[in-house]
């Protein structure tokens, strides 16, 4: 048989083109209570540095004067000066510090600063320690100097711990030392008796890595699929401020994987993913950001329609439907700050309490970028069409029926890493991305025509 004549029948036998976001929202049930997303170990930005971050090429420090034009700008982009931002998702009064104290982390310190500060209420800082002195001139291999940095950050926490330790201790605060003089004035906005504010003082010391490098990396690469997340989350009557979820989650690092499993930009669990794509050692579906965001966004629709609150709809996403509900009801409230403030126990911690005011400053960072990250060059938006098989296929060769090569196929298809690793196949109604133009060539062979699936701007 000619070539010409095999290829189409091939193709004839092996697929239907359909456009990718033309089909109808499937019909969707509540996720089961208590089934979580991560657990309440911290992830992404609340944990340490991303396994990849670069060196760090700056200390961040100001001068004060440009210090005072900082505090202007941010004041102006938390309060949403250019109305960019859905009412929907404005600071709530009791939220604004917790929000600050992580717009800070993403847009002001990069990964060599260690933000030592009050594990309970993060915004009060007691000390910043800046490495990146250490890092950049320090003897010894990268790994080295960042080990030695981290070692003196650690002396630091070490020492104000010890402080506020004495402090607690303390009868009278008449005459304190310096550091803890210094300790106990940042903590007078904290109401309640002086002994039991600083024995809490005292046991919730802890320090959190600057995310800013993290952040620029992840606005970088956004714009390669942000507009497509946009029109999924319309498609499904979401609030598109969400699409900026991955920030907090994977910071748009399509590689992402925690050690407890989660994968991809929207860190989706195994047994949650399985419920709404396929998730095998041969196709993992939660690896294609677009796959992805589809399911994330059934998955917040239905936590909303639980909860009817998208504060606690987020704070699910990271904690659990069930565990938000336990929390919910243990503080006898519905409102987040309310929850935050009466109920910490259980699974409701510190990731739990700080999750939406997380997505919060990412999401005000992000719609602001252009002031905050001057000059920051943009990745183009990957363009691309899909088809959905209507039979079994061989995965190597429908990618050279298409004409790619395996690592142009992975790179629209970051779920086919297994499949295409071990030549297996690609299952009926397997959904494949491919660059503009592939099927168009592939619909004037077989005589079927359709429209792109480029995003509308």
């Amino acid at each position: 048989m000619r070539k010409g004549a095999s290829e189409r029948s091939f193709l004839l036998l092996s697929f239907v083109l359909i456009s990718a976001f033309a089909h109808a929202a499937t019909p969707l049930d509540l996720v089961p209570e208590g089934t979580p997303i991560l657990t309440d170990t911290e992830f992404f930005p609340l944990m340490g540095r991303p396994h990849d971050a670069p060196a760090p090429l700056r200390s961040e420090a100001r001068s004060p004067e440009e210090e005072k034009k900082w505090r202007a700008i941010k004041a102006k982009v938390l309060a949403d000066f250019g109305s960019r931002i859905n009412p929907e998702f404005a600071i709530p009064e009791g939220l604004k510090e917790r929000t600050s104290f992580w717009f800070d982390i993403y847009t002001r310190y990069g990964d060599a600063h260690h933000i030592v500060h009050h594990q309970r209420y993060p915004w009060i800082v007691y000390r910043v320690f800046d490495g990146t002195s250490t890092i950049l001139n320090g003897k010894g291999p990268l790994w080295l100097r960042r080990e030695r940095a981290s070692k003196m950050a650690k002396m630091q926490l070490a020492e104000i711990r010890t402080a506020l330790q004495r402090l607690a201790k303390r009868k009278t605060y008449d005459q304190l030392p310096t550091l803890e003089r210094e300790l106990f004035e940042k903590l007078s906005v904290l109401p309640g008796p002086r002994k039991a504010v600083l024995r809490l003082a005292a046991t919730e010391v802890r320090s959190q890595l600057g995310q800013k490098d993290f952040f620029e990396r992840g606005l970088v690469n956004s714009s390669r699929y942000l507009p497509y997340m946009e029109e999924e989350f319309k498609r499904h009557g979401l609030p598109t401020e969400i699409t900026r979820l991955p920030f907090v989650e994977s910071s748009f690092n399509e590689m992402a994987y925690s050690k407890v499993g989660a994968s991809g930009i929207w860190q989706i669990m195994p047994t949650t993913g399985k419920s709404y794509m396929i998730v095998s050692e041969q196709i993992d579906e939660r690896n294609s950001p677009l796959k992805a965001t589809n399911a994330a966004a059934r998955l917040l629709r239905s936590y909303f329609r639980a909860v009817d609150s998208w504060p606690l709809a987020l704070t699910s996403y990271n904690n659990g439907i069930g565990n938000t509900q336990k929390a919910m009801k243990g503080a006898g409230s519905r409102e987040l700050p309310t929850i935050i403030e009466r109920y910490h126990r259980g699974a409701f911690r510190f990731a739990s309490s700080n999750f939406y005011t997380c997505f919060l400053a990412a999401l005000y960072a992000e719609k602001y970028s252009e002031l905050l990250f001057k000059e920051l060059p943009r990745e183009p938006l990957q363009e691309r069409e899909t088809l959905k098989l209507s039979g079994r296929t061989n995965a190597r060769l429908l990618t050279r029926v298409v004409g790619l090569s395996q690592n142009e196929m992975l790179k629209y298809n970051l779920d086919l890493r297994g499949v295409l690793k071990r030549n297996g196949m690609l299952p009926r109604g397997y959904e494949i991305h491919l660059p503009p133009g592939l099927k168009d060539k592939l619909i004037r062979r077989i005589g079927i025509q359709e429209k792109s699936t480029r995003p509308r701007t």
